[in-house]
């Protein structure tokens, strides 16, 4: 199911092995382990994404007296125990090796008397989240991206507007450069997109990832799992997108109303927090994280969260003196493009890794810091099984078109949508504002029939894809668990101790 109008006879044309369609973690370091393993991967992106501004660090099991099986008994334990448990022990016993590589590549994590300088979480039992500082991600980021140029790989600016699918299997895809379409033909495409957090109205990420490569995959022929968890990040700066990072509450800092009352414990798994906070701010009181209980222990803030200072101050707040106003805000995509523990969907040839994928690690709600191990454990192993899969794939001459037509724009904005997943698919759900949310955006789905086959229109259609499956995810899940909470069905069921999975045309049929 194509949206743009094209013909690749006609396209600009390029070759590749394998095609890695975003720069975060788990595109970069896929593409790395595949050129070591000697394949020619090209990367494919839109610039800066999630990765860059993760603050608080990557968990894995480094300290004497703690263990992957720990960390593995806390991932489950966050993930109220929806999580794939196979895939669950992979990530806890094969992240530390994984560590090692990223030192391997330059990365510098915070060392004290020659180890690892670790920091507690929310959900951790053992401090066992490595830093760098306040900007984790910008240091593995950073590293990474010099360690792709070292190795020559190829980095294309662009937007990946359509896969090209034939028989349930990858065949090319046609991407966006300059205001222009271009064609690659690639058995292989392994989507790096990253999550679909970006539909809600308060929401931490950057403008440039909007979910739409999930929904591309969901046209596409690929399944999504777990649609229905969105992980909300407790403490974002108010009237910003700029959070600040779980590890400042990890060092000691409180939460407080407006009458200075302490009305929750901050290290509780962030879907609690989330919605403590959300609660005072309904009954109309204004909700602040203090910082001077980590002033009183002697912490210089310049000098351990340099990058959160340095933003405070630039907006007017000191944090020496005066508590900083917070909300939560939509942060993270715990569901996505299914995947197995290689990163293979239900299309062959077409893989994904990252926060755009669900190896159902995360359960029903991430644990602190594990998304950015995850990005590297499962980066390593798609690439080992795409270089199986390679040896037995043959490139194919043939071309596609897509005659789709339409002369219309849509009859809302984007901003209308996230404004509806905010006040009705947000902190908080039940029924009857599901349905409504689900009507409307049906309605919406079935306007686009006469959209003009624009780009811009064609990310806006692939969003509502995501936000369709989002809301009918929390149809279907009668019950509360992690980040998924019905106030209709405020309690766990083990009926519903299962996955979520869609598929498009039963979608869009329900």
């Amino acid at each position: 199911m194509n949206f743009l109008r094209f013909d690749t006879r006609r396209l600009p044309e390029n070759e590749a092995d394998v095609v890695v369609c975003g720069s975060g973690i788990g595109g970069l370091t896929t593409a790395i382990y595949l050129k070591e393993l000697g394949l020619n991967p090209l990367i494919l992106t839109r610039g800066i994404g999630n990765t860059y501004y993760s603050q608080g660090g990557i968990a894995a099991a480094v300290l004497p007296d703690d263990s992957p099986y720990l960390h593995y008994c806390d991932t489950l334990r966050a993930g109220r125990y929806l999580n794939d448990e196979i895939n669950t022990k992979i990530l806890t016993y094969e992240g530390i090796m994984r560590i090692l590589d990223l030192e391997r590549w330059g990365v510098n994590f915070d060392k004290k008397n020659g180890f690892y300088e670790t920091t507690l979480e929310g959900g951790h039992s053992k401090p066992r989240v490595l830093k760098v500082r306040d900007f984790t991600g910008r240091e593995i980021y950073t590293k990474l991206l010099k360690r792709v140029r070292e190795l020559r790989i190829p980095i294309i600016e662009g937007e990946l507007q359509e896969l090209i699918v034939s028989e349930n299997s990858v065949k090319g895809l046609v991407f966006l450069r300059d205001n222009s379409l271009e064609f690659i033909r690639t058995p292989i495409v392994i989507l790096a997109t990253g999550g679909a957090a970006s539909m809600y109205y308060f929401t931490s990420n950057p403008t440039k990832v909007r979910g739409d490569g999930i929904g591309l995959a969901l046209r596409s022929g690929a399944n999504v799992k777990n649609p229905e968890f969105v992980q909300f990040h407790p403490t974002v700066l108010k009237n910003s997108n700029l959070l600040i990072s779980e590890a400042v509450r990890g060092e000691g800092a409180i939460l407080i109303n407006e009458r200075g009352e302490r009305f929750v414990n901050e290290l509780l798994p962030r879907d609690q927090v989330s919605r403590a906070i959300y609660r005072e701010l309904k009954e109309g009181r204004k909700v602040f994280l203090d910082f001077r209980p980590i002033v009183k222990k002697g912490v210089k803030l310049e000098e351990r969260f340099p990058t959160i200072y340095k933003f405070l101050r630039e907006r007017g707040y000191d944090p020496y003196r005066e508590p900083v106003p917070v909300i939560p805000a939509a942060h993270y995509y715990i569901g996505g493009v299914e995947v197995d523990d290689r990163g293979r969907t239900s299309v062959e040839g077409l893989y994904a890794v990252g926060e755009c994928s669900c190896t159902g690690v995360h359960g029903a709600n991430r644990l602190a810091s594990n998304s950015l191990l995850e990005g590297i454990v499962f980066g390593c192993r798609t690439a080992y099984q795409v270089a199986l899969e390679l040896k037995l794939l043959k490139k194919e001459n043939k071309h596609f078109k897509s005659e789709r037509s339409g002369d219309k724009n849509p009859s809302f904005s984007v901003e209308e949508l996230k404004k509806l997943m905010w006040e009705k698919v947000g902190l908080e759900r039940e029924e009857g504002e599901l349905r409504e949310a689900k009507n409307r955006i049906l309605r919406w789905i079935e306007e686009a029939r006469s959209w003009e086959p624009s780009p811009q229109n064609r990310q806006l259609f692939d969003i509502l894809l995501v936000a369709l499956a989002t809301v009918e995810g929390a149809l279907e899940r009668k019950e509360s668990r992690g980040t998924h909470y019905r106030r209709d069905f405020p309690n766990e069921r083990e009926a519903y101790r299962r996955d979520t999975v869609l598929f498009l045309s039963a979608l869009l049929e329900k």
